[in-house]
């Protein structure tokens, strides 16, 4: 048998002590009586009952303080309901669990209850005279709610636990309670050794049935612990206890609505506020880290089990808020409806708006760089929810079409707020575009290609009246360019054009500029919608109309100055009448593109602006023709005469002069080109004729007819082969020339007559011409 010697310090310490070598090998705890103790001192197992009013297995205790704790008595009782059923009950079962176990181990289990009976709180313990009457399911329930300043003091080391201070209360020193317990426990198994003498003699043993430990009801925690449940994310379980306390808020307010005695006191009333605004502030903690979570799942990779736990208190909450109104007692004006669903939605509205950029990041000139901004955080932001959110949470909560809703709104929120303040044409013109077009294309076709939104429910980004104020102002802004600033520029240009008058430029500015201006509207009002770009279109029509109106007068003017004066350079001048016939082609383009629009209200608009080109181009072709043919007219006077047949000279000058003026006249843009080349062809072609009816040369031969008819045919060849190179599509002027020289070969009058009726015909502009010809024909017979 082993000697003990790590005995328990309360017994090998205390003041009781046992003579461990008299025992020869035996059992420590043997044979032992109900009235003796071996642990007590001789003498002290007599005096004790007498001195304290009754012994412990009497069942009678000391008045004057509580000797066991709540566990005890518990496990007292579980120890008598267990020997009424016969479970563990039998001696010789018990005598078989003590055989052959070491006395330390047995001993050690005793010092181990020892020391949990000592962890109790001594206000915890029932009082002697508590245990006679039993106190009320309310009184129960207040008791065992620990306070909050109790839990914050154990937590911070002030409430400390020890083995000797079960009673707090208690006036008798630590060994007294812990012998008394150890005592109780010697009692007991006294009472099992009786117990299973008797079952020895009345039958054979019975199985050892396992032993099942009784289930503890959970103990209430304090507000500060649910508090910590909180801040620690246990969100279901903090909302649970949340709950419990919110319970017994309402079962002690309707206790104190009754009048019960006990609880119409003011300190009774004070409680029960104190724990209402307990209630209150728990939850809004708990809001915090409920949306705290909302707001994280978007940032994260995945949404975690945190978005979970906020799924089941929102469910369970509203659960809570369905059983309050189907009660009896429930009232309007209370915390009840929380509303957690209503709540969670306006928390992810917050988070749309937090989210996105703020409005006064938009800075004037730059509308579109922050809308693309706003582009990208809201397509981030709706793909990570659809990855992360839509998922975790039940199919009724419909969370995309929430999450779609909220980032709607906080753009429109952003969008009125700028339209409130001024903005210029360009971030207007973005705005709109951003409205119809990208906003629809590049962010709900984005993200609505996997999960489809009800869009009904989103409503426009801005007011009907908002967007057509935007409307007017671009197509203020293009009558405010027509009226202003392209006058201004025609007004500078002028100047321009008599101070560069040396120069020789054949390409003005003008046309590019005015362009510029009206194209940057045209553009971007037809790429943000149909109808905005036809009115905007019909309002650049209208305007350019009037400035090519002004233009014309402008050109006119010029011209009138200087088309008689002698003092002005040639070579410049005719440069910059060029240069102005250069400025229509681009205009009218331009003028087309717009009457395109909208061709039914556009028309006359259109026939006012291709009028005013048109007199430009004439004016301006009238002017370089007469600039030619001041050089070449005195050279056709020289043709059809006597030394004419012989001298071709007067011919070659016209030739040289008509090449040497299209080397500027080249300079002139199409179309316009093209009406000076033919405009040039035609009137060398009259003057060619005019001067052949004019001729002072008398055939009196058939030979010297044909010689003249050579001669015409050879001239007619160089001026076609002249103009074909020059580009005039007015080729059928070069037949007229051969035909005169057919004319000239033949002898009969009919057959003459005849042939200037074809050439009549043919060449109407020379009617004039060949009413002279019957003379110089008589004189050619």
């Amino acid at each position: 048998m082993p000697v003990l010697k790590n005995l328990p310090s309360r017994l090998k310490g205390g003041r009781f002590s046992v003579d461990l070598s008299t025992t020869r090998s035996e059992f420590i705890l043997r044979k032992m009586s109900l009235n003796l103790n071996p642990f007590e001192e001789p003498g002290s197992d007599e005096d004790w009952p007498r001195s304290n009013g009754g012994s412990l297995l009497d069942g009678r205790v000391p008045r004057d303080r509580n000797l066991f704790e709540d566990e005890e008595g518990e496990n007292e009782a579980n120890e008598v309901r267990r020997g009424r059923s016969g479970k563990g009950g039998s001696i010789k079962s018990t005598l078989e669990r003590m055989k052959g176990v070491s006395p330390l181990k047995t001993l050690g289990k005793l010092g181990k209850n020892l020391r949990m009976s000592g962890r109790s709180k001594g206000k915890d313990a029932p009082s002697p005279q508590g245990s006679i009457g039993s106190a009320s399911p309310m009184q129960r329930k207040k008791k065992g709610r620990r306070s909050s300043e109790g839990s914050l003091l154990r937590m911070a080391g002030k409430c400390k636990e020890s083995l000797t201070n079960g009673d707090l209360c208690s006036e008798t020193d630590p060994d007294s309670t812990s012998r008394l317990s150890f005592l109780k426990m010697v009692g007991k198994g006294k009472m099992k050794r009786e117990s299973m003498q008797d079952h020895s003699s009345q039958g054979p043993e019975k199985e050892p049935v396992e032993e099942v430990p009784e289930v503890k009801p959970r103990e209430p925690l304090s507000v500060l612990e649910i508090l910590q449940l909180v801040t620690k994310r246990d969100l279901f379980l903090a909302d649970t206890h949340i709950l419990e306390l919110e319970q017994e808020c309402r079962e002690a307010e309707s206790l104190t609505a009754g009048g019960t005695e006990d609880f119409s006191s003011p300190s009774s009333k004070d409680s029960s506020r104190r724990k209402a605004k307990d209630v209150e502030l728990l939850y809004e903690a708990l809001q915090k880290e409920l949306w705290d979570v909302v707001r994280e799942s978007l940032r994260s990779p995945t949404a975690g089990p945190n978005l979970g736990l906020v799924v089941q208190v929102l469910q369970q909450e509203e659960q809570a808020d369905r059983d309050w109104a189907q009660s009896e007692g429930a009232a309007p004006g209370g915390p009840r409806p929380r509303e957690f669903k209503k709540r969670w939605r306006e928390a992810v509205v917050e988070l749309a708006d937090a989210n996105l950029p703020q409005h006064e990041e938009a800075r004037a000139g730059e509308l579109a760089a922050y809308l693309d901004k706003l582009r990208v955080r809201m397509v981030e932001d709706l793909g990570a929810a659809r990855r992360n959110v839509v998922s975790v949470y039940p199919v009724e909560y419909d969370s995309f079409q929430v999450y779609t809703q909220s980032y709607h709104q906080a753009v429109t929120r952003r969008l009125q707020a700028i339209t409130n303040g001024d903005l210029q044409i360009t971030d207007i013109y973005s705005l709109l575009d951003w409205l119809y077009n990208i906003y629809n294309r590049d962010v709900l076709g984005t993200v609505t290609i996997t999960t489809p939104i009800n869009l009904s429910q989103l409503g426009p980004l801005l007011p009907a009246e908002t967007v057509e104020k935007l409307e007017l102002d671009c197509l203020n802004s293009v009558r405010g360019k027509v009226t202003n600033e392209l006058s201004q520029v025609l007004e500078e240009e002028e100047k321009r054009w008599l101070d560069t008058l040396n120069v020789e430029e054949y390409q003005l500015p003008l046309a590019r500029t005015v362009i510029q201006r009206l194209q940057e509207d045209f553009e971007r009002s037809a790429a943000v919608n149909r109808d905005l770009g036809s009115r905007v279109a019909q309002c650049s029509l209208n305007g350019l109309a009037d400035f090519l109106y002004s233009f014309q007068r402008k050109v006119e003017m010029f011209h009138e100055m200087l088309v008689n004066s002698c003092e002005v350079n040639e070579d410049g001048y005719i440069a910059k009448t060029i240069a102005l016939v250069n400025c229509c082609p681009t205009f009218r383009s331009f003028v087309e593109r717009c009457g395109q629009c909208d061709p039914s209200t556009s028309e006359y608009s259109n026939r006012r602006a291709n009028t005013a080109l048109d007199r430009i181009v004439s004016l301006s072709v009238r002017v370089l023709n007469d600039r030619l043919f001041e050089h070449i007219r005195p050279l056709f006077d020289k043709l059809i005469k006597r030394k004419w047949l012989s001298n071709t000279e007067p011919f070659e000058q016209i030739e040289a002069l008509i090449k040497e003026h299209f080397k500027k006249f080249r300079r002139m843009d199409n179309p316009p080109y093209e009406v000076l080349v033919m405009e040039v062809h035609r009137r060398v072609m009259t003057e060619y004729v005019r001067a052949i009816m004019r001729g002072r040369i008398i055939c009196t031969s058939l030979k010297m007819r044909k010689r003249m008819a050579g001669r015409l045919r050879d001239e007619g060849k160089h001026l076609k082969t002249l103009f074909k190179e020059l580009e005039s599509s007015a080729s059928w002027l070069d037949s007229a020339i051969p035909h005169l020289s057919e004319i000239i070969v033949l002898e009969d009058t009919p057959s003459i007559q005849m042939e200037v009726g074809v050439l009549v015909r043919e060449f109407p502009d020379i009617r004039e011409t060949l009413n002279e010809q019957e003379p110089t024909l008589g004189r050619l017979n």
